[in-house]
């Protein structure tokens, strides 16, 4: 009996998601770095390590989401945007659950990690737009 969305053995193509995840956590990865560097000469260390701390918690979680698509674009292609919208509920959910049960150090300045946070956010889909802007997709017809 045939799957219509799942394949047995991942698809020989390459999708173009794992650029998009490449570009947008180098984009990312270099704001949290620039942000924690802003901080350090500013404030101070507590100052760039919330930062830091603020950029990465943005990078990892979106990061996640990326993993998923192209994961399911390699497996399952028509299982793709179901993935990419768990992935984002997933996403939602794991940051309202650290939200509420972790506590921050009293070192953390909440200032500097949302900033940088919102900073790394705007840098991200930047990045993620622009490389989803080249990316070719395969199409292929159904049987």
């Amino acid at each position: 009996m045939s799957q219509p969305f799942a394949t047995s053995e991942p698809v020989e193509r390459f999708t173009g998601w794992r650029r998009v995840l490449l570009v947008a956590c180098a984009a990312g990865l270099l704001a949290t770095a620039l942000a924690a560097g802003l901080g350090w000469v500013l404030d101070g260390p507590a100052a760039a390590g919330s930062a830091a701390g603020g950029g990465i918690a943005v990078v990892l979680l979106s990061a996640l989401t990326l993993l998923i698509v192209d994961l399911a674009e390699r497996h399952a292609p028509g299982l793709t945007i179901i993935a990419f919208m768990l992935g984002f509920v997933v996403k939602l959910v794991l940051l309202g659950i650290v939200l509420s049960t972790v506590q921050a150090p009293d070192w953390v300045s909440a200032a500097w990690a949302g900033l940088t946070a919102l900073a790394v956010v705007v840098v991200w889909q930047t990045a993620e737009l622009m490389a989803f802007r080249r990316m070719r997709f395969t199409v292929t017809p159904h049987p």
